[in-house]
């Protein structure tokens, strides 16, 4: 197994995750899982993974996170406003764990920062003052809810508001 590390989000409502994998809790329906790679995102970490290579939880979550920080350099912001794309090599929801990367994207943004985040992979952005960027969150959400993508996560946006994900 390879020893890359990345965290991943995923749905606690989600039956292919159970306890035999390293989840941490972070939102209310989302939890962090860790994946190795690349490519990333197809297989979370198990207990007996750690076990057999004899890593320590703290470590990986150490390591998940300092390769998640250095990759984000890679992230690129698409689109035009009221509503901006996130793309990350289909791991974009991780990128809400790195705080200086929302710290900056916050300077552009039209009031507080508000996400959608319904997949894995799919992250868009807009801002608390731009009713058009809200209501293109809500139906793009809707879209790929409807469309039962793999990987979903949250129905509702979330806001950038003192350091963290909040529900907005």
């Amino acid at each position: 197994m390879s020893t890359r590390f990345l965290p991943v989000l995923v749905s606690v409502r989600d039956r292919a995750y159970d306890e035999m994998n390293v989840l941490d809790e972070y939102l209310d329906e989302v939890g962090v899982g860790y994946t190795v790679g690349p490519p990333y995102g197809e297989r979370l970490v198990t207990w007996s993974d750690l076990d057999r290579i004899e890593l320590p939880r703290r470590r990986l979550r150490r390591e998940a996170m300092d390769n998640l920080e250095t990759m984000s350099d890679a992230a690129r912001i698409h689109g035009q406003p009221p509503a901006l794309w996130l793309s990350f090599d289909g791991m974009e929801s991780s990128l809400l764990l790195v705080d200086e990367f929302w710290d900056d994207v916050s300077e552009s943004i039209p009031g507080e920062t508000v996400v959608g985040v319904p997949a894995r992979d799919v992250v868009l952005i807009t801002g608390s003052e731009s009713r058009t960027g809200l209501a293109k969150a809500a139906r793009a959400i809707d879209r790929v809810f409807y469309a039962n993508r793999p990987n979903l996560l949250l129905r509702e946006l979330l806001v950038w508001r003192d350091g963290q994900w909040q529900a907005f």
